[in-house]
C-alpha cells in the first residue's frame, strides 16, 4: 500500500521506518526535503522523501505526525480528500491549555471528504510501532465517524504488533484521547522514561475490544 507520513520528527519517523518494514511504500513528507535531517531519515528507512504535498499525492493513506497547530494549514496543500487520514496530531499547547476545538475534530471539520481516523496519539513514539516491548497488555484507542475506515486502521494496527485496540466510537472522543497528553507529560516526568503506557482494566462482562 502507499503511505505518505507528514512529518519527520520521532513520530514521522518511527511510523514511516515501520510501514517500511512492513513491505509498504512510503514517502516521508518534509518542510525542508532537501535538507539533512531529511536526507539522513530516508537513508535509515528506506522511505521516499518529499514536500508534504508530495507526501499525500503519493498516499493511498495518510498519517499526520505534525504538531496540532500547524496541521489545517499545511493539510490545506495536501491531496487528503477521499483518503484514510491517521491523525496522531497533539496540540503542543494542551500540556498545560485547556483544548477549545480537539484537532481531530478541527481537521474533520475542515475537510470533510477526508476519511479521519484518530487513534496512536497517546503513546510514545517507539511503542506505538513496537507494542510489544513493553512486555504486558496495554491499549491504543481509536475513533472515527467512518466506520469502515476505522475498522481499516484496526488491521494496520495490528500489522503494528497491537493486540489490545479500544474503539472509543466517534470523534467526538477526540477531547478525552488529546487531553490524555498532561497526564502522559506528567508520568514521563514521575517515572523517567518514555517506555510506558496506560492500559484499562475491567470485568469479563464489559465489551473490549
Amino acid at each position: 500500500m502507499k503511505f505518505g507520513v507528514l512529518g519527520t520528527g520521532e513520530v514521522g519517523s518511527a511510523i514511516g521506518g515501520k510501514l517500511m518494514q512492513l513491505g509498504h511504500d512510503v514517502v516521508i513528507g518534509s518542510r525542508q526535503p532537501g535538507g539533512d535531517k531529511a536526507r539522513a531519515l530516508g537513508a535509515r528507512t528506506g522511505a521516499g522523501i518529499g514536500s508534504y504535498r508530495e507526501a499525500a499525492a503519493h498516499a493511498e493513506w495518510v498519517f499526520n505526525a505534525l504538531p496540532g497547530e500547524e496541521a489545517i494549514g499545511i493539510l490545506r496543500g495536501c491531496a487528503i480528500d477521499d483518503k484514510i487520514l491517521i491523525d496522531i496530531a497533539n496540540y503542543n499547547s494542551a500540556v498545560d491549555q485547556p483544548i477549545v476545538t480537539p484537532i481531530g475534530e478541527a481537521i474533520q471539520a475542515a475537510f470533510p471528504r477526508a476519511r479521519l481516523v484518530k487513534t496512536l496519539n497517546s503513546v510514545s513514539a517507539h511503542l506505538m510501532v513496537e507494542p510489544t516491548s513493553l512486555g504486558r497488555p496495554h491499549h491504543v484507542f481509536v475513533a472515527s465517524n467512518d466506520i469502515s475506515a476505522k475498522s481499516e486502521v484496526t488491521e494496520l494496527l495490528r500489522s503494528f504488533g497491537w493486540a489490545s485496540i479500544l474503539d472509543l466510537g466517534d470523534l467526538t472522543a477526540c477531547r478525552a484521547m488529546e487531553q490524555l497528553i498532561p497526564l502522559w507529560m506528567r508520568l514521563e516526568e514521575k517515572l523517567g522514561t518514555t517506555h510506558f503506557n496506560l492500559a484499562v482494566v475491567h470485568d469479563d462482562a464489559s465489551p473490549a475490544a
